[in-house]
């Protein structure tokens, strides 16, 4: 390519672009190393990864040692997964019903399927449980369940995408099961361009696996003959290219990938060349030019002392001691002529702003408390009663009239319409069964809530990030959905209003623009509180009986100089005196008749008027905490 490869598209025929090039020989080395880990594709179109899923299972057909005509199964993961569906399922033989294996339990003599999760950071919790405890286990897994034994090896290859923005909240427990990462948002603008420079018609696969024979990249069996060795130099150079703070799973996957592309390149040993080659492809910070020399060693490595001690270096020179490199640094040998080079940590970014491939390594990520164990359910969910809550996340068999879905239950129905119509009198409408029922299976409700009012006016010169952070981890902790109200900004739309959104998360990205924001001169501090009560009061109305706990905190100094008709009106005041002042007391006191709202008042201690905050805290019946000035700050006028 020339000039053109800016475009990261390829122009001449047959050639592929960089992104889908390096998804296509990571796909080879998973075929080649069983026990790579799991793939996480970067913002990853979701169409593609069914197509990638297929592809992988290709290459583990033509390399697996079993019978003709086995075919990986390329089993698809998501939301709607139950346990049910992953260890012992029910199903349909030649003999009538019959227990089964579930998706995830592998067969002997069978090919290890293909595992596709199209959305890791929206998975089932059975999903991301399974993937922590199967991807790279290192023992046998087992499985017991209704008096069922099943054992087996896990050799399943894992490949999952999630959104770059999302794989920051997730776990890193979950993250650590796939140290390989592809950034894949340009795979499908080349896949486009691939179809269209195709000389004839064909579809997605035939052009990719077409693609795959003429760069010769079919891996050699997996299991044909021992892998190639791992030499000294290559193995230094693995540790040296990761910070002694990593997982050691990346290690780990560093040298597998290695070995799976020495592998495929018909190399006999792993020299440096390789692991440099795989630290290209995962995405780590390219090394520091080689040293003379190199390349010699990584062709004809040199066997290591048998008598444990490190060979003075070529010229005569001998080590004085050890070079300690500061954490997160490495430095190379010290040789006759030459410094030590301190290189900047792999998990850094690399130059030209790419973002690395390890988010949970940025000290701005904030995985979800408890992501990997179920959720604590209200007290009255968890004794069955009141009205279902909680976002779905799939469907199942219905147990009752409660909660149906009508929608896959109408589906279900369908696939029996011919044959209820051969065998019965109705020729005419849709014929239900109660076994079509089906019912919404749905994340549970933790029964908290933070109903969070931010006054921007208030907080220029006041610290107020320590009296409200107990807060903050206490929605964190809970899983609490979060709505804010925040006004009295320089950005806000219109600042006799204030402003009224909904999270499922504290960790959503417009929480963290909220805590931020610069400030404004209008304090619709009545109107604030009036959405407030609005929102207090449809958290209860949603399912009274299910809200166990509402947090309504309050930051603000109670100075609000806008009255609550000019913030409905739209019309600003001509004279506001107290009046301001006294509609948010009024609409406060309603407050007092919620139940389970906890009111909260995060206050400055200003100079004048110091008693609005303490008349507001008393109109809400809740406490007041005093927020402390900064250092050499000033005072809003």
């Amino acid at each position: 390519m020339a000039a053109e490869e800016v475009s990261n598209v390829p122009e001449s025929e047959g050639e592929l672009g960089g992104t889908l090039a390096r998804v296509l020989t990571v796909l080879r080395c998973s075929a080649a190393e069983p026990r790579l880990g799991g793939v996480l594709f970067f913002d990853l179109e979701p169409a593609l990864l069914p197509l990638v899923g297929e592809l992988l299972a290709d290459l583990v057909e033509d390399g697996a040692l079993v019978e003709d005509g086995a075919r990986p199964r390329v089993v698809t993961l998501g939301s709607w997964a139950a346990p049910e569906d992953l260890w012992l399922r029910t199903g349909v033989t030649g003999e009538g019903f019959a227990v089964l294996p579930g998706a995830l339990v592998e067969s002997e003599g069978a090919p290890p399927p293909v595992v596709l999760v199209p959305d890791l950071g929206h998975a089932a919790l059975p999903v991301t449980q399974a993937a922590v405890t199967l991807l790279d286990a290192d023992a046998a897994a087992a499985a017991e369940l209704f008096g069922h034994s099943m054992r087996w090896r896990p050799m399943a290859r894992w490949l999952a995408a999630v959104g770059r923005a999302e794989a920051g909240r997730l776990s890193p427990h979950l993250l650590d099961r796939f140290p390989v990462r592809v950034d894949a948002a340009s795979a499908h603008r080349e896949l486009r361009a691939l179809r269209r420079r195709a000389p004839t018609r064909a579809d997605d696969r035939t052009l990719l696996r077409t693609a795959l024979a003429a760069q010769a990249a079919r891996p050699a069996p997996p299991w044909a003959g021992p892998p190639p060795a791992l030499t000294a130099e290559a193995a230094r150079e693995v540790v040296a290219l990761m910070p002694s703070n990593a997982s050691r799973r990346r290690d780990l996957a560093l040298a597998r990938t290695a070995r799976a592309l020495a592998r495929a390149a018909g190399r006999a040993r792993v020299g440096t060349a390789a692991v440099r080659e795989a630290a290209a492809l995962l995405g780590l910070p390219a090394p520091p030019p080689d040293d003379e020399g190199r390349e010699e060693a990584d062709r004809d490595p040199a066997p290591s002392p048998t008598n444990g001690r490190t060979p003075a270096p070529a010229g005569g020179l001998e080590s004085a001691g050890a070079v300690q490199a500061p954490r997160g640094q490495r430095v190379r040998p010290v040789t006759a002529g030459r410094a030590p080079v301190p290189l900047e940590p792999a998990t850094a970014p690399p130059v030209g702003g790419d973002r690395g491939p390890y988010p949970e390594d940025d000290p701005e990520a904030l995985p979800r408390f408890g992501s990997l164990r179920a959720p604590r359910a209200s007290r009255v969910a968890r004794a069955g009663a009141g009205p279902s809550r909680g976002h779905p996340v799939g469907v199942r068999p219905a147990r009752d009239l409660r909660d149906v879905a009508l929608i896959p239950t109408l589906l279900e129905a369908a696939r029996f319409q011919r044959i209820r119509r051969a065998r019965g009198s109705r020729a005419e409408g849709l014929l239900v069964n109660a076994a079509d029922l089906r019912q919404y299976r749905r994340r549970p409700d933790s029964g908290r809530a933070l109903v969070l009012v931010l006054d921007h006016t208030c907080h220029a010169g006041w610290d107020w990030a320590p009296a409200l952070a107990p807060h903050l981890r206490w929605s964190y902790h809970h899983n609490a959905s979060v709505s804010i109200v925040e006004f009295g900004h320089e950005d806000a739309a219109d600042e006799l209003t204030a402003e009224r959104y909904r999270v499922d998360s504290l960790l959503h990205p417009r929480v963290l623009a909220s805590l931020n924001r610069p400030p404004g001169m209008a304090s619709p501090l009545a109107h604030a509180l009036d959405l407030a009560v609005q929102e207090l009061r449809r958290l209860q109305r949603n399912g009274r009986a299910a809200l166990e706990h509402a947090l309504l905190v309050v930051v603000t100094d109670g100075r609000g100089n806008v009255p609550l008709n000019a913030s409905l009106s739209g019309r600003p005041p001509r004279r506001v005196g107290r009046e301001g002042v006294n509609d948010a007391l009024r609409v406060a006191a309603a407050v007092r008749t919620l139940p389970r709202a906890e009111p909260v008042v995060i206050a400055p201690a200003p100079d004048v008027h110091p008693e609005l905050a303490a008349e507001l805290a008393e109109a809400l019946g809740g406490r007041l905490v005093a927020a402390a000035r900064r250092a050499g700050a000033g005072e809003r006028a």
